[in-house]
Order: C-alpha cells, then sequence, then structure tokens
C-alpha cells in the first residue's frame, strides 16, 4: 500500500470513527419512544390476543433491556414478549393480551434508564356489546375557550360513549400549552380516544406526532372497522399510498362494518352553500370519485368529516338530505366545531358547538343525528 492509500483509509476510518462516535453522542445512553399503542392510535382487543407494540430507539437497530406491563386498578400485569422484528427503524413487539377484567389499561414500558406510561393506550372486552356508542369531534376548542373542552369532557363521563372518534383540528395555534391542555383533557375520558389530522396540525406538526402520533390507521372495534384517514396534508386529497392503503383494509374488512373518518367533507357545499360559504368550503379533491366508489362497493356506513364548523349530511350523489335519517347507502357527515368559531355554511341549516352521537346495533348503523326525523343536527354541548 503506498502512502496516498494509506492516507485515505485513514481517513476513512477517522470519518467512521467520528461518526460512530457523534450517533453514540447523541443517542446513548438508549432511550425509547412508544409509537403505539397510545392515545389517539389505542389498541381495542380481547383478553389472550396478540398486541404489536411500536418502539422508536435513539440509536439504530438497538433495543436496551425492557419491561412491559399494563397497569389498572388491579396494579401491573406484565406482557408475554412472543415475537420481535425490526420495521425499518422501528422495533415491532409482538405481545400476549394477559386476562384481565374488561376496562381501560395503562401501557407501561420500563428499561434501566426509562419508565414510561401511556395513558388508555389499551382497552380489553371479553365480549362486545349488541350496541356500540361513538362519539365524534372536530375543530376543537382553540387557547382561550377552554372551558369547553372541560365541559366537553364533563358531558362524557356521564353519557360514557364505548369510543371518541376526534376528526381534525385540534391545535388551531401550534402552541405547545394548548396541545398539551388537549393531551391532558382527552386523557381523562374512560373510553378509546381515536383520532386523525386536520389541516391546522400541520401549524406544529411536529408536536402533533411527538405527543399523539396519529396518523392513518385501522383500529378494530369488535363488529366495527374504524378507519381513519388523513385529508389535510395540504392538498385536501387522498394520496395515492393512502388510496390503496384503504383498497387494502376495505378488502380485508373480516365480516366487520367499515366506518371512516377523515377531516375534509367528501362533497362541495354546492348550491345550498350561504355566500362564500362562510369563510370555508375546502372538500375531498383528489380520489373523491373512487373514494365514493369504495364506499359503495364494500359498504361503509358513515363516512365521518369536520372542517365546516358546521353540521351537514350528503347522500352517495352529493345530493344535500335534511329530509330522512334512513335514506339508502353511504351517510356522507360532517359535524360542527366542539370549539369557537361555528359557521355558517347552509343557509337552512342551524348548528351550535357540539359533537355529534352514533350508535351501531349489531354492527348496523341505527342513530347519527339528535334529532330522528332529521339526519342534520348533532348534539350541542350543554344538551340533557
Amino acid at each position: 500500500m503506498n502512502r496516498p492509500q494509506f492516507q485515505l483509509l485513514a481517513g476513512c476510518l477517522l470519518a467512521l470513527l467520528l461518526f460512530i462516535a457523534g450517533v453514540l453522542a447523541v443517542g446513548w445512553p438508549l432511550q425509547v419512544r412508544v409509537d403505539a399503542p397510545r392515545l389517539g392510535m389505542p389498541v381495542i382487543d380481547q383478553p389472550g390476543a396478540k398486541m404489536e407494540v411500536r418502539l422508536a430507539t435513539s440509536l439504530p437497530l438497538m433495543l436496551p433491556e425492557l419491561q412491559l406491563s399494563l397497569d389498572g386498578p388491579g396494579g401491573a400485569a406484565p406482557l408475554e414478549l412472543t415475537a420481535s422484528r425490526w420495521d425499518g427503524a422501528v422495533a415491532v413487539l409482538t405481545v400476549v393480551l394477559p386476562a384481565l377484567p374488561d376496562g381501560a389499561y395503562a401501557l407501561r414500558l420500563k428499561t434501566p434508564t426509562q419508565v414510561l406510561q401511556l395513558p388508555k393506550a389499551v382497552f380489553l372486552r371479553s365480549s362486545w356489546p349488541e350496541t356500540l356508542r361513538l362519539v365524534q369531534i372536530a375543530d376543537l376548542p382553540p387557547p382561550g375557550y377552554e372551558p369547553l373542552m372541560r365541559q366537553f369532557v364533563a358531558e362524557m363521563r356521564v353519557r360514557k360513549p364505548d369510543a371518541v372518534l376526534v376528526t381534525g383540528d385540534i391545535n388551531y395555534e401550534g402552541a405547545a400549552s394548548n396541545i398539551q391542555f388537549i393531551y391532558s383533557q382527552l386523557a381523562q375520558l374512560d373510553a378509546p380516544v381515536i383520532m386523525t389530522a386536520g389541516n391546522h396540525e400541520r401549524t406544529a406538526w411536529h408536536r402533533y406526532l411527538r405527543v399523539f402520533g396519529a396518523r392513518d390507521q385501522r383500529t378494530n372495534f369488535g363488529p366495527l372497522a374504524i378507519l381513519s384517514l388523513d385529508s389535510a396534508h395540504g392538498r385536501d386529497a387522498l394520496t395515492p399510498s393512502m388510496f390503496r392503503w384503504l383498497q387494502h383494509e376495505l378488502a380485508h374488512l373480516d365480516g366487520r362494518t367499515p366506518l371512516v373518518q377523515l377531516h375534509h367533507p367528501v362533497f362541495s357545499p354546492g348550491a345550498t352553500a350561504v355566500p362564500e360559504a362562510g369563510g370555508t368550503g375546502g372538500y375531498l379533491h383528489g380520489f373523491r370519485r373512487a373514494f365514493i366508489e369504495l364506499c359503495r362497493q364494500y359498504g361503509v356506513a358513515i363516512v365521518l368529516s369536520g372542517h365546516w364548523h358546521q353540521d351537514a349530511v350528503y347522500d352517495s350523489s352529493g345530493k344535500f338530505r335534511a329530509d330522512r335519517v334512513d335514506f339508502p347507502g353511504t351517510k356522507f357527515v360532517v359535524t360542527t366545531a366542539l370549539g369557537a368559531g361555528v359557521r355558517q355554511v347552509f343557509a337552512d341549516s342551524g348548528t351550535k358547538n357540539g359533537y355529534r352521537w352514533i350508535e351501531f346495533t349489531g354492527g348496523k348503523l341505527g342513530a347519527y343525528s339528535s334529532d330522528p326525523r332529521n339526519p342534520v343536527p348533532s348534539t350541542a354541548l350543554g344538551s340533557p
């Protein structure tokens, strides 16, 4: 080896050593972040089922010694690890859910340097009820309107839904204090919280992902398959990869009834809109026709959205429906804002700060409006 070759080799080795030292300096001691399950991305299953725990680490392809357990009223129940693999840079651990009473459990992870606990990330049911009651909220209270959020949580602790769907726009100003407030309020609910993103999440996307981590996801919930899509990435559209994912999930329902939530309404306000649609009017563009066809093909019961800060309901043809609740086909539903900034998008549809109460009986959609004759209204905050 001549001198130039030796100098080149030495330089490469030095660069490699400096790179390794830099990685160790940043990532050591080894830290772990739980990506799933977590608040917004829960696991709902039965005792004895297998559950995947997804972990990100501060050093690539390295896992510390760890202990996993579920914390509940009876203390900590250890989780049996049956398999592990790497999905890119994410460790995927398969564990068995222990025989525990029905209820909500916090996932607890312990390493030599960390103890992490995620509130109410795992929900166990030994059997599924005949009727599942869901609540949908969207466009949450911004800073200065915290009492609206507290009131919603208080009402849900009385009404006790089986799950809460959060359909985007939780953090309008991107403030860390506001997103932590929303997190602390949702963590008080005694029900799974299943989230998808809105356009305002992009104001502080890193904070939203760090706290909730919710993106496209499927949540099996007894007879339901709840599919949450992110339509609010700046194009008011489904991306090609998102559409392929949706096709795959709908083709593998395993007998479950599909429900879809995404932030943007599927249809335009159209001729029923007041001038400028109350300052909004954004709706789904990319893959819209194909999406509607998928809903028809696979019998999607209801598509839930927000964004307009006012209630609306459409049928599969895009016709605004205020005439009857039992029209055939998929119900395309827009729900008013839980928070401030309620708008008047439709001249003939009043709205208030509120949420939508949805009931499935035997896997079939039974109710989705506060008025049994009119599909449009949601439930106003403070209603008896």
